[in-house]
């Protein structure tokens, strides 16, 4: 917690880059994602910059834990399994593993499924044993799937393979739908990362709630008119959010922009670690005004410590159906709050402290 303010991060992914996992084919990918990870610190905080080393690796969840719990004040993260994305050979955040791990710590991680096959049948089988065999708390999706060298694209609003897909997944139990845009992923084509396919989904699955991750990316405009018509939509601010070290000009007009047009109830902290550290952002944004001559430029109003506490953790909460009172109670004497309590650990501590823990 930061104060009285509860933190959930809304998106965590450790990634497999390992060697063996790459697709030697995806250089360029992968050199891509790095960058987009050491781009995600200013000057003062390039400690929390993994080496390359470090980040093309499969990334030990005990390492994310403890970036998350321990050197960071987050309460409760959410585990987005990821599929190939055309890097490498496997998943890039297995599901099955995923799990394991929100298993051996319940009261800490939530976890999302994925699919990766454009397979309507096979996609909905993937689903289906996720959620009757892992227990899942929604599905995570991409617009595109990425086989031979190539990305196919897709539309959320498409007849042949999301309609019957959001069929399945909603008879299935799933009520979250958090989906990749605004962020393109080349191969793949760019169109498939717009977001005028949202508007008919959400009207015809209005018992779902929709995320659009890595929302204010681009797109600002009509994303806040999406938000302004659909009481269905979240804005999950994975990347975003980093904005506030790496391009601290650009967050304050996307966020001024989302808090004047749409409130606050609906935006998302998330980090996506390990493509980015919670630490540096929480603290730059726990006390977080927006820049007068922002407010006075473009007419915004400033930001609230009831948006603050709204944005870090109780929309997420909310969606998720959790109470706040027994999330901390549930986590106040654990082993990370334990490891907390002993002091200030530096970033990456289990991968860069001597005796480090290992993976889960």
């Amino acid at each position: 917690m930061i104060e009285d303010m509860i933190v959930v991060d809304a998106v965590v992914h450790p990634y497999d880059l390992a060697p063996q996992n790459q697709d030697p084919a995806a250089q360029a990918q992968l050199e891509t994602v790095y960058a987009a990870h050491c781009m995600s610190f200013d000057p003062p905080n390039q400690q929390y910059m993994l080496s390359h080393e470090e980040f093309f690796a499969d990334f030990p969840y005990d390492a994310l834990a403890y970036a998350e719990f321990v050197e960071s004040p987050v309460d409760l993260a959410v585990i987005h399994a990821l599929p190939n994305l055309g890097m490498v050979l496997k998943n890039m955040t297995d599901p099955d593993r995923a799990a394991a791990v929100r298993d051996r710590y319940p009261n800490r991680f939530r976890l999302y499924a994925t699919v990766d096959t454009p397979i309507v049948s096979a996609a909905i089988a993937q689903l289906e044993r996720q959620v009757k065999e892992l227990g899942v708390d929604g599905l995570k999706l991409y617009p595109a799937f990425f086989y031979g060298g190539q990305g196919v694209g897709w539309r959320l609003d498409g007849e042949d393979f999301a309609t019957p897909l959001l069929h399945a997944a909603q008879k299935l139990g799933i009520r979250h739908v958090a989906v990749h845009k605004a962020l393109w992923l080349p191969p793949a084509p760019r169109e498939a990362f717009n977001i005028d396919d949202l508007a008919t989904p959400m009207e015809r699955f209005p018992e779902l709630t929709f995320e659009i991750v890595h929302a204010g990316v681009a797109f600002l405009e009509e994303t806040c008119q999406l938000l302004e018509r659909h009481r269905n939509l979240y804005l999950n601010l994975e990347t975003t959010f980093a904005y506030i070290l790496a391009k601290p000009r650009v967050f304050a007009k996307v966020l001024g922009a989302l808090l004047t047009r749409c409130g606050s109830d609906r935006l998302l902290f998330a980090t996506g670690n390990n493509l980015a550290h919670p630490a540096p952002i929480l603290k730059a944004f726990e006390a977080y005004r927006l820049p007068e001559e922002i407010v006075a430029e473009f007419g915004f109003r400033q930001v609230t410590k009831t948006d603050r506490r709204q944005i870090l953790g109780l929309n997420a909460l909310r969606r998720l159906g959790l109470d706040q009172a027994a999330v901390v109670e549930a986590t106040v004497a654990d082993e990370f709050s334990r490891a907390r309590s002993e002091g200030p650990r530096g970033p990456w501590s289990v991968l860069r402290e001597a005796g480090g823990r290992g993976d889960s």
